[in-house]
């Protein structure tokens, strides 16, 4: 929804500043424009509405720092798996982040595929030509 069609279906002239946290908020709901925007006129100054959405802003930060982290463990397992000789690393990067998701990532690593890692790739294969 662009600020234009907030403040014509409100009467509400929103700053700039004020409608980035309107239009985040319309985008998290499953409302239609018209919806959202007639509720908004009854319960858009409320503290609890704001409050819910800082606690969402800063759940979705600790959620894509902790993808982040889950990403840079699972390459220093594949890493790992690859140095010593060992598949137990990989097993532990399968349990962090699933066997398409550790082959992909070792193909971008530019590591030789384990066996484990070509069985996936095959299946994915034969699962596309059928």
């Amino acid at each position: 929804m662009t600020q234009q069609e907030f403040m014509e279906r409100t009467g509400i002239t929103p700053t700039a500043e004020d409608f980035d946290y309107i239009h985040a908020v319309y985008l998290n709901t499953s409302m239609n424009k018209d919806e959202f925007c007639k509720d908004f006129k009854k319960h858009g100054d409320s503290r609890i509405i704001r409050d819910v959405h800082v606690r969402v802003l800063n759940y979705e930060m600790k959620c894509e720092r902790q993808k982040e982290v889950i990403g840079n463990l699972t390459d220093f397992l594949i890493g790992k798996a690859h140095a010593y000789d060992d598949t137990d690393f990989r097993k532990e990067a399968v349990g962090l982040v699933g066997e398409m998701e550790v082959v992909k990532r070792t193909i971008e690593l530019g590591l030789p595929l384990w066996d484990e890692d070509r069985m996936v790739v095959l299946s994915m294969i034969e699962g596309q030509g059928k």
